[in-house]
């Protein structure tokens, strides 16, 4: 099934749940339905029955409830039309309750790239990508890293934000796996859903350990979308994924390859992440983890000599039903916070 969550301005609650039916949307949110994927879960009866079960009753017992277009949807922008929301959120009052996770040089032409601009950036013989790279393959640990605040993640149709001392600010297509853990205290794959890591790829060339840095920042640093896949019906072998950059409505950048487990350098694939994560970072009952699986797309120098700019448009399409993830590019507003401080 294929679910997503969505704002109508028309209603007092502060978020929808939608299960996708052909080209419409069922709300499964009407009377005392559930608002999100995480109150499907975790109030649902999902971390006792399964996710599963709980999405097959919250489905049964929406017989005559209202449908939207999901084009109408897709479309939506700004507060005064029903539009998209990440398609996995945390509840206002436990912010926490969704943690973000990420992995990175997972994908060959990723890590060979990253290795190349690093080396450029510095006039240095640089080699911590090739080793990570090889670090993995070999059953090593994978590179993992957090975004901070998961309310800095956005959704579909919603602004990613650019700061203004930005070096180079790039795109990176990437699966997500969104997790819960049940009452037996099991990590449970929830569904599938697509990502947009952005990252300050100029930041990061110039020096790895600035990665936390160019990975993090307010108002929209990454972006999640547009449809969750449940894990049952999304096949993760392999992926294809694309992403497009429009600049005042054309286009100035595309590039396509391939994801999925098969396309992970590491044995066991998905699992390694999952096994290098959670023994770290094990999670907490009443708490969802997305993870972001790497991403097979680089845009070089060459491909895309500045990075994003303000006005941009990033589209990503993810295959299996996730669809196409769109978000625009703003500044980030700037603050006078050290007034005092610098005198």
């Amino acid at each position: 099934m294929r679910l997503l969550q969505f704002r109508d301005p028309a209603s007092d609650r502060p978020g929808h749940l939608g299960l996708v039916d052909g080209d419409e949307v069922i709300d499964l949110s009407e009377g005392d339905g559930p608002g999100s994927v995480y109150e499907l879960y975790y109030g649902g009866g999902g971390d006792t029955d399964g996710f599963g079960v709980a999405l097959g009753a919250a489905v049964g017992a929406a017989g005559g409830h209202r449908r939207l277009p999901l084009d109408e949807l897709l479309q939506g922008r700004g507060p005064s039309a029903p539009h998209l929301l990440k398609p996995v959120s945390a509840p206002a009052d436990r912010p926490r309750g969704l943690r973000v996770w990420l992995a990175g040089v997972t994908h060959e032409d990723s890590a060979k790239l990253r290795e190349i601009e690093a080396q450029q950036a510095t006039g240095e013989a640089v080699n911590v990508y090739d080793q990570k790279y090889r670090e993995c393959a070999a059953g090593g640990r994978p590179e993992l890293f957090s975004k901070d605040d998961p309310a800095a993640v956005v959704g579909h149709g919603q602004a990613l934000t650019r700061p203004a001392e930005t070096e180079r600010l790039v795109p990176e297509t990437e699966l997500v796996t969104v997790y819960g853990l049940d009452r037996a205290g099991q990590v449970e794959r929830l569904g599938y859903t697509g990502g947009n890591d952005a990252t300050d790829n100029g930041m990061e060339a110039a020096n790895p350990l600035n990665l936390p840095q160019a990975k993090n920042w307010a108002g929209g640093c990454a972006s999640l979308g547009p449809l969750l896949v449940t894990a049952d019906e999304y096949d993760d072998r392999r992926v294809t994924v694309n992403c497009e950059i429009l600049r005042a409505g054309r286009r100035a950048g595309f590039k396509e390859g391939d994801t999925g487990r098969d396309h992970l350098n590491m044995p066991d694939g998905l699992l390694h992440m999952e096994r290098t994560l959670f023994r770290r970072m094990p999670l907490e009952p009443g708490q969802l983890q997305a993870l972001y699986w790497g991403t097979p797309i680089v845009f070089s120098e060459a491909d895309l000599a500045d990075g994003l700019e303000a006005g941009d448009v990033v589209r990503m399409t993810f295959s299996g039903g996730i669809g196409t993830l769109e978000n625009e590019i703003e500044p980030l507003a700037e603050t006078d916070q050290l007034r005092a401080l610098e005198g």
